[in-house]
């Protein structure tokens, strides 16, 4: 039967139309071991198979270790892994040729590219080797060391009156980035009843009682009654399982409270609410992001990586196998397993999940209509960097045989980790050896080149994965690698097809001890596919984003260091976008958002101070600052969130929450001017209903008519 083996395998080769099963010898991943040149093997012959199976030039499967086997590794591992001598076929092969093989594993890939795990050992190698790849350190010469088109709050049409309901002409929602796509916030609304959490961190004390000064925070949302007005009163509360949870989906008479345990309540009787359904997370995981949309909950969860397998997502209901665990083929630190699952929000069954290993410290989550889409911040090899600079810049102050065998380290078939030790020793080595007038010299050269180096190579290194998944079966559409990182989820948007992304690069390249000299942004719009159309970069010189927004044919970003360059881009042409207009004024911008089409609010920060600022971008070659107001308040909460901002284009007014209490502003005719302001340090939200303007504090909700900004209500909440 042997002997009939490799007319087997080109016959798998040809007809690979027939099932696999057919055939009764090919590669056999689960029997392949490490093996290296002038073996002779039954195992160097599997090898050759899978080689050959591939489709890299084996003439003849022989089980011999030889030169054509020598071509044919050394051809393989720069597919994936780089530049390889071939003389050794190791285990960081084995663990990655099963996934090379099962071809419905693979990716659409516009630069980053995925495989499904093909078992356990390959799902904790992996992770292994991702703990030994994230280096902390300095390799160097030292001595001694071895929105969708625009945001408007929808108009609700008059709710038909009823028993218990009066009519309402408009309420607000959450300010989310993509209308129709519900985020998760402490505040939501639907016009008749305002669903809010609040906690308690104080005890209250009788007079003369002995208490505790802090008391165990009890978390709990109150459902309020918000109209008629002069009956503002609560009507029932719901506890909330563990500390720092309890923001909320709303979608009709059904309230999804996200923590711990996700919850569903039907609040058609809102003073009695009943849970439908209930999902408790595993000890280990916790909730990135959620989105409301159709009905459905797409909700990402993340759990810290070890290497148990299956890992527990939900207690007792969901739990993904290491094979069904996607990872990136160039290897990336990681540190959590996710999983994106979609929650039908009627019976709360899990009908869909995709699991995938990542980085926590720098996830940003974002949805379209078309899709989820997930990023977050990796580095490429910064050992291959060093020697590219070496090779190219630094080869005539390093003795050829340094050079050299930094080169043979690089290509190690072992862990990153030990690379980077043995590429440290060796520099060094080298160093030490040298008189103290010859290394102060040498080391001078060294780091003024790699300086040089690193400002004409900013994207080579710090990069962003960007990974997109389609609503329907959370199959992958498509993956991106880009240069630099994202700022948040402003600095992705889907339009017409495309995406467009803001990130930018060096700003955090000192964990390799290696300085930039300054940080630049780019803008790059990607297709359906995620392949790369077009960029307009090098905005911001030395400054790093600090807030995005894309409307329609337009993108805005703000930079800064020490002025603020706000940056308009004409995006209408995806393949030939371009910078049109800059405006640089004090202080920065760190939340833009429409107020009509030639006009963005911002909300940022000058003199440490609250700033807000009025931009006309009716002529996007020259935008203009037409108002500014300075707040005397350090902070406000929209700097980092935007669910805090509310907008209400009736009465031209916004609301922001500060440190001090809750400020209402104008902006009618172009200016922007405080109407009402509410000293309460507790102030978070603020949501309207008809004409009524609710601020939502701690423990107080207050109310205010909008035509006349008189107050009408107070409500305490115990």
């Amino acid at each position: 039967m042997k002997k009939y083996s490799y007319l087997l395998c080109l016959l798998f080769i040809a007809l690979t139309s027939l099932p696999q099963s057919t055939f009764a010898e090919v590669c056999d991943v689960s029997s392949l071991m490490p093996v290296q040149y002038k073996e002779k093997s039954d195992n160097v012959k599997r090898l050759q198979i899978c080689l050959q199976q591939l489709g890299y030039s084996i003439s003849s499967p022989t089980g011999y270790y030889g030169s054509q086997t020598v071509g044919a590794v050394k051809s393989y591992y720069s597919s994936w892994y780089g530049k390889w001598h071939g003389l050794k076929f190791g285990p960081a092969g084995v663990a990655k040729i099963g996934s090379s093989l099962v071809t419905t594993n693979n990716i659409p890939s516009g630069g980053f590219e995925l495989s499904r795990f093909n078992s356990a050992e390959e799902y904790k190698q992996y992770l292994e080797n991702s703990n030994n790849n994230y280096l902390n350190g300095y390799v160097g010469l030292r001595r001694g060391l071895a929105v969708d088109e625009s945001f408007a709050v929808p108009t609700v049409a008059p709710m038909a009156d009823s028993a218990n309901k009066i009519a309402v002409e408009r309420y607000s929602d959450t300010n989310v980035q993509v209308v129709g796509i519900d985020e998760p916030d402490i505040a939501k609304n639907d016009g008749q009843t305002i669903f809010y959490k609040t906690y308690n961190s104080f005890t209250k004390c009788p007079p003369g009682a002995m208490c505790a000064t802090f008391a165990p925070t009890t978390e709990r949302i109150s459902l309020i009654n918000a109209l008629p007005v002069t009956d503002l009163a609560v009507s029932s509360q719901i506890n909330v399982d563990g500390y720092g949870n309890g923001e909320m989906l709303l979608k009709d008479n059904n309230l999804i409270v996200l923590g711990n345990k996700i919850k569903d309540y039907n609040v058609t009787d809102v003073k009695n609410p009943v849970e439908k359904w209930s999902l408790e997370l595993a000890d280990n995981s916790r909730i990135v992001s959620a989105r409301l949309f159709n009905n459905k909950v797409y909700l990402v969860a993340a759990t810290y990586t070890n290497s148990n397998c299956p890992v527990s997502i939900i207690k007792n209901g969901l739990s993904v196998n290491c094979n069904d665990i996607y990872y990136p083929r160039t290897q990336v630190s990681v540190d959590s397993n996710y999983t994106v699952m979609v929650i039908d929000i009627s019976t709360g069954t899990v009908s869909n999940k995709f699991s995938f290993v990542g980085s926590n410290d720098s996830s940003t989550i974002y949805m379209s209509e078309s899709g989820l889409y997930v990023a977050y911040n990796y580095y490429e090899d910064i050992l291959k960097y060093y020697l590219d600079f070496i090779k190219g810049n630094a080869s005539d102050i390093l003795p050829a045989s340094v050079v050299s065998r930094l080169d043979t380290i690089v290509g190690y078939d072992i862990s990153n980790g030990s690379k980077w030790n043995e590429f440290q020793t060796e520099l060094n080595k080298y160093y030490n050896g040298l008189s103290d007038d010859e290394a102060l010299k040498v080391r001078n050269e060294f780091n003024d080149r790699l300086t040089t180096y690193s400002k004409n190579h900013y994207r080579d290194l710090e990069k962003t994965a960007i990974i997109k998944i389609s609503l329907d079966n959370l199959s992958v559409i498509g993956t991106a690698s880009i240069p630099g990182k994202l700022f948040n989820q402003f600095s992705m948007d889907e339009y017409k097809g495309n995406l467009r992304v803001a990130t930018t690069t060096g700003s955090g390249w000192n964990r390799f001890g290696i300085s930039s000299g300054q940080s630049i942004s780019d803008v790059y719009i990607l297709d359906a596919g995620l392949n790369n159309l077009s960029s307009v970069q090098g905005l911001g010189s030395g400054e790093r984003i600090y807030s995005v927004r894309f409307l329609g044919d337009r993108g805005y970003v703000v930079t800064f260091k020490q002025v603020d360059p706000f940056y308009v881009l004409d995006l209408s042409d995806p393949k030939n976008p371009s910078l049109k207009g800059e405006l640089k004024i004090p202080g920065y911008s760190s939340y833009l958002h429409p107020v009509n089409d030639n006009t963005v609010l911002g909300v940022g920060e000058e003199d440490n101070k609250v700033k807000i600022s009025l931009f006309d971008v009716s002529v996007p070659s020259n935008p203009t600052e037409i108002s500014k107001y300075n707040l005397d308040d350090y902070w406000s909460e929209i700097q980092s969130n935007h669910h805090a901002f509310l907008i209400d284009k009736k009465h031209e007014i916004f609301f922001i929450p500060a440190s001090q209490g809750g400020y209402i502003f104008s902006y009618k005719d172009n200016k922007i001017s405080l109407v009402k302001s509410l000293s309460d340090y507790g102030v978070k939200r603020a949501i309207y209903i008809n004409d009524y303007l609710y601020m939502l504090g701690e423990n107080k909700v207050t109310v205010f008519n909008e035509n006349n900004w008189e107050k009408v209500k107070e409500l305490e909440l115990k």
